[in-house]
């Protein structure tokens, strides 16, 4: 084979090119501390290491999410453990109410106190977070939730947010409500003890006073209603699914004693005492909602009427007060209920937290193993590569003076 001299300097030329290369590859892998450079360098790694970095970007996405959604649960549940810590002071108000031996300026001093306490109960429906949405308005957030007309003791309220519930996804299948609508909140409050209301009629003459009620065996969401026909005599009056049965007469009330209502299986137990006069009536029936605004109100309305003046009045306004406790109690337990299903969000959110930064540690490390440089090979090459293009580099030299004119 003829071998030219521009054969010779070709080829050679283009090995030490070959050699510069590897070895400017090698500085490049060194500086980076990237063993793929390009996708040419390991096509099989580097498109795993894609893979691998779209799922850690993934999940990264999720860390920041759960910290949102932490950020705003924690502020829910501040506003809301202000809300039920107000509420827990009214209840502590509505017993000291309850007590007889109170006068009416006593009871007014109290009315004006759960008048301060409706409008900040009001303001707290109606707060903002920081980003100036209303926390209870739903998806309705620059719209102000609550809106209250009438003067104290004869407000209404009403609701113009909507039900909706804002959201996050913190995880893979996993979307978690950040936000509570007010409706639930502070408008769907059952009254009485959750199940049943027991009631004594507006227009009661007596002294009949209402005392405790519970189930027995379970409730049918049957409303019964008692009518005094005479002293120590009342008539009940039973109503089933809208269908009433006949009533039966003649029935013996005993002061302070339970009456048992229902069939078997389906029983409750209330209590009555004192003296109801003819014509009394006292009601069971399901419990509707009453939102808790109203009930404050009645508190107040309740507060500010004149009570000392009747043993009848007395009555009627221990009645009222003690439905109003009962409504209290309910508001408060709701509220805690929701306290606690925040609270078991935000555990959740801990426990997805620590997992999602054990996987961001795991792809980490999968990366690493795909693209980051060993050095000790990396300079254990380098010296060879080193090595090899100066023997080239010399070896070329010499090769390339050669001549016949040394030897004339």
């Amino acid at each position: 084979m003829r071998i030219s001299t521009s054969m010779m300097f070709d080829t050679n030329t283009q090995n030490l090119q070959q050699l510069q290369t590897g070895l400017y590859r090698l500085q490049n892998q060194m500086s980076t501390g990237r063993r793929i450079l390009t996708p040419a360098d390991d096509p099989v790694s580097a498109a795993q290491a894609v893979v691998i970095g779209q799922k850690k970007a993934v999940n990264s996405q999720f860390v920041d999410n759960q910290g949102n959604a932490a950020s705003q649960l924690a502020s829910l549940e501040s506003t809301l453990r202000t809300a039920s810590d107000l509420i827990s002071n009214v209840m502590v108000r509505a017993a000291e109410a309850d007590n007889g031996n109170i006068s009416d300026t006593s009871r007014l001093a109290l009315a004006a106190e759960i008048t301060q306490d409706f409008e900040q109960l009001l303001g707290i429906a109606n707060s903002t977070d920081t980003m100036g949405q209303h926390v209870f308005a739903g998806f309705r957030g620059e719209t102000q939730p609550f809106a209250v007309s009438g003067s104290p003791g004869s407000r209404s309220i009403a609701y113009v947010g909507d039900d909706g519930t804002r959201q996050l996804q913190v995880d893979t299948g996993r979307v978690m409500d950040v936000s509570a609508a007010g409706s639930d909140v502070f408008m769907r409050i059952p009254e009485g003890n959750g199940k049943f209301a027991f009631s004594a009629g507006a227009t009661n003459t007596g002294t009949g006073l209402l005392g405790a009620s519970s189930m027995i065996s379970g409730y049918n969401d049957s409303t019964y209603k008692l009518t005094f026909t005479a002293p120590g005599v009342y008539t009940l009056d039973v109503t089933t699914n809208g269908v009433p049965a006949a009533p039966v007469t003649g029935l013996t009330y005993t002061p302070g004693s339970d009456i048992v209502l229902g069939p078997v299986g389906q029983q409750v137990r209330i209590n009555l005492s004192g003296t109801p006069a003819t014509g009394d009536t006292f009601t069971v029936e399901p419990a509707a909602n009453q939102d808790i605004f109203t009930t404050l109100d009645s508190m107040i309305k309740a507060l500010n009427a004149s009570v000392s003046t009747s043993p009848a009045t007395q009555a009627a306004f221990k009645n009222q007060i003690t439905q109003i406790r009962l409504n209290l109690d309910q508001a408060y337990d709701h509220l805690i209920t929701a306290q606690t299903s925040i609270g078991a969000r935000r555990l959740e959110l801990e426990n997805l937290s620590v997992a999602g930064a054990d996987r961001d540690l795991q792809y980490q490390s999968d990366l690493s193993k795909l693209q980051d440089l060993d050095y000790t090979q990396a300079i254990s090459d380098m010296a060879n590569h080193k090595m090899v293009l100066e023997a080239a580099q010399l070896s070329f030299k010499q090769v390339s003076q050669m001549t016949l004119f040394n030897y004339l």
